[in-house]
């Protein structure tokens, strides 16, 4: 076994568990939501918990972390750890999403709400843990191509588009209409044109130092193996 191999199967290895791990995180804390009918702190629970963006952007990074599995696990057997563009793509949008929930959660509602209602019980996965190790997941492990900046912009319309439901159902709608009460406080407690007009160069922000992070060790990584299959045919 080659040592360009070993590196690639351990990339693979790490990439196929951090992903579970993520997928079980998620799963683990919009059951929690799901199950408990009532919360004295927080409103929007059971069914309603689907109207948030924290559980919205956990489970689409959710699924693009399950959705990877079998590419590392082919990876694996295959002795070819490779992903497809709109896999990573995926994975990029998903981690951008969970990336603005960390930033919000942390620099905002936590300092408003109190640290240990905004990270404790359901919160503990759907704002912290899950996040991180997406970040980590995405950033250290899956790095099987170099990501464009027009990405950047695509992993951008997740948050786009939520922004844009949420405006429509609490703005244009209202909760004597159906709509939703402004269970965030971006609309009504605030400004609106702060949050209009800040959200989204936030949301490219943060894409934007993922996909850095990203191409830097994807970028180090092909480098190291391409140095190590040379040396390997020279011997």
């Amino acid at each position: 076994m080659d040592i360009a191999y070993q590196i690639a199967r351990k990339k693979c290895i790490a990439a196929m568990i951090s992903s579970f791990v993520v997928a079980v995180c998620v799963c683990i804390g919009v059951t929690m939501n799901l199950t408990t009918l009532y919360d004295v702190n927080f409103d929007h629970m059971g069914l309603r918990t689907f109207c948030m963006f924290t559980v919205n952007s956990n489970i689409l990074c959710g699924i693009g972390m399950l959705m990877a599995l079998p590419y590392t696990i082919d990876g694996l057997i295959t002795r070819n750890y490779y992903m497809p563009d709109w896999m990573v793509a995926l994975l990029f949008a998903g981690t951008t999403s969970v990336g603005l929930t960390f930033l919000v959660s942390l620099c905002i509602l936590a300092p408003v709400k109190g640290f240990v209602l905004i990270f404790t019980g359901s919160r503990f996965f759907l704002h912290g843990l899950c996040p991180i190790l997406a970040m980590i997941t995405f950033c250290f492990f899956i790095t099987s191509h170099v990501i464009m900046l027009r990405e950047s912009v695509y992993a951008m319309l997740p948050v786009m588009l939520y922004a844009m439901v949420y405006y429509f159902m609490v703005e244009i709608l209202g909760p004597k209409n159906g709509g939703w009460d402004d269970f965030y406080g971006f609309l009504t407690r605030i400004p609106q044109w702060i949050s209009l007009l800040s959200f989204m160069p936030l949301t490219f922000a943060i894409a934007s130092v993922l996909r850095w992070l990203h191409n830097r060790n994807c970028i180090r990584l092909q480098r190291r193996e391409e140095l190590l299959r040379s040396l390997d045919k020279q011997q």
